[in-house]
């Protein structure tokens, strides 16, 4: 179909991309017109993006759905968008510092987390949670031996 795109679905839910849901294309507000699965990827038609030309504009742009238009989480769920800003303590007490970022890869999630202009790669894996307390902005972890000097 003309102007549809491929992107890279971080969501798990894929009722989430239905028909007329509004979405943020870079700068663009638009809506979904259309969503499905092809080839193992993901493909999807915005209204307003009609032709190949169209949709060249948007390589590499985030698809971005307004915060208050998600589903609610299910307990113990949450997004991680929401982990951006959290406080991050070692389970000792020990402030490691502020999570900047959430990266995905091939396995599991990494926690960037920053202080004092230093950055530190925490795996996002249940072992290494002890809590997460999004009210509070708080994250308390235990860290694997040696992590801290994996990121010296």
């Amino acid at each position: 179909m003309k102007g549809e795109v491929r992107i890279e679905q971080l969501l798990e839910e894929d009722s989430i991309f239905e028909a007329g849901q509004s979405v943020w294309v870079g700068k663009f507000k638009t809506e979904i017109e259309s969503f499905r699965h092809q080839h193992g990827r993901c493909v999807a038609k915005f209204k307003g993006i009609d032709d190949i030309s169209e949709a060249e504009r948007y390589v590499g742009c985030d698809v971005q759905i307004p915060a208050d238009e998600l589903p609610e989480t299910e307990e113990g769920w949450f997004y991680t968008f929401d982990l951006k800003g959290c406080r991050v303590y070692a389970a000792d007490g020990e402030y490691l510092g502020e999570v900047t970022d959430v990266l995905f890869g091939t396995g599991t999630e990494i926690l960037m987390v920053e202080q004092d202009q230093k950055e530190m790669m925490i795996p996002f894996a249940q072992e290494y949670l002890q809590s997460i307390e999004l009210d509070q902005r708080k994250i308390v972890v235990n860290l694997p031996e040696g992590l801290r000097d994996l990121n010296k």
